[in-house]
């Protein structure tokens, strides 16, 4: 398992977990980040981290991304 924000463009990966309080759990599960999800990653690098759930498309700062851990799809 790593942090999403470790991951590179274009990588599809499964959420196992949130690190975060309940504020942060209670914020990306409303964008529909949670355990189970499978998300792509639009955009890394500097700046927000965008990502891809569902049909939505989704930015997340780096300290939010660094609180989400995903592994790689199988």
């Amino acid at each position: 398992m790593r942090p999403l924000a470790m991951c590179g463009e274009g990588e599809r990966v499964v959420v196992k977990g949130i690190a975060g309080g309940r504020g942060v759990r209670g914020r990306l599960e409303g964008l529909g980040v949670v355990p189970g999800a499978v998300v792509e990653v639009l955009k890394s690098g500097p700046g927000p981290l965008v990502i891809k759930v569902d049909n939505s498309r989704i930015a997340l700062g780096f300290g939010e991304a660094m609180k989400v851990y995903v592994e790689e799809m199988r």
